[in-house]
């Protein structure tokens, strides 16, 4: 029977850990709107890399101040208890890095004017609009609802021909005066082709590029108006000449045949 006891305590201490991975805003901080301020969250304490985050009461400052340097999150919802709109704000150098979905139930559009760092593919159910940098890395980002990046730097990296950073789902992303930069380690390979969205990048500026291995050249013709890049090798000079070659003997044919 003790074991059981044992047992049963243990059990109802790891289900309460479990529970207590979600973690509310709660606004409590007598108007201060810190993220850092415990008494604005129902477990008293400041979310962390295993944390669901839930924002449950409107923050009465009409923002949320992330003020703890890098900070990582497990998740991120909006509730439908939310009345109106607010921004996620930054204080010097701060960012937020988010390991899963973002999901906003609220109705309301949401916003974040701060660094955000997907940390892993997931969902990201707008409305939702980014106003600051968005890394988004070799991670898979299913848009769902509208998502409006707007003013800053839009950030993709590749490793290889499957694993690279994108956009797939059915919800519009909305760019306007965005750079899209394209890092990572890829060197390249003749005939990869890369599609960024299921929409277009019409709105933005096509930034760096990782820089391919001898002979081969990006194709950007189509990246703003459907994402798409791919990798083309060059012709060697030799091939430039000998096609060269090729329409000086026709332009030559062409022009005995006219004086015959």
């Amino acid at each position: 029977m003790r074991i059981l006891f044992y047992f049963s305590l243990m059990l109802s201490f790891a289900i309460s850990l479990t529970a207590q991975t979600t973690n509310l805003w709660t606004d409590g901080g007598g108007g201060d709107p810190s993220w850092s301020n415990t008494a604005n969250w129902s477990l008293n304490n400041v979310p962390g890399s295993s944390t669901d985050v839930q924002i449950a009461v409107q923050p009465s400052a009409g923002l949320i101040g992330i003020d703890t340097g890098a900070t990582i999150i497990k998740s991120l919802t909006f509730n439908n208890t939310l009345t109106g709109s607010f921004s996620f704000e930054l204080a010097l150098g701060d960012t937020l890095q988010i390991n899963g979905a973002i999901t906003n139930n609220s109705g309301f559009n949401q916003s974040f004017n701060l660094p955000v760092n997907a940390g892993a593919s997931a969902t990201w159910l707008g409305p939702l609009t980014y106003s600051n940098i968005v890394n988004v890395g070799t991670n898979t980002i299913t848009l769902s609802g509208g998502s409006a990046f707007a003013g800053s730097d839009l950030n993709f990296d590749i490793t290889n021909v499957s694993t690279y950073g994108h956009f797939l789902g059915s919800g519009t992303a909305t760019v306007t005066g965005v750079t899209i930069n394209i890092g990572g380690s890829y060197a390249g390979s003749s005939g990869d082709t890369f599609d960024f969205t299921t929409g277009n990048f019409s709105g933005a500026t096509l930034g760096s590029l990782p820089t391919l291995s001898g002979g081969l050249a990006w194709n950007t013709s189509s990246f703003l108006s459907s994402g798409l890049l791919s990798v083309a090798a060059i012709p060697e000079p030799s091939a430039y000449a000998a096609l060269f070659g090729t329409a000086v003997i026709g332009f030559g044919v062409w022009r005995r045949r006219r004086k015959a």
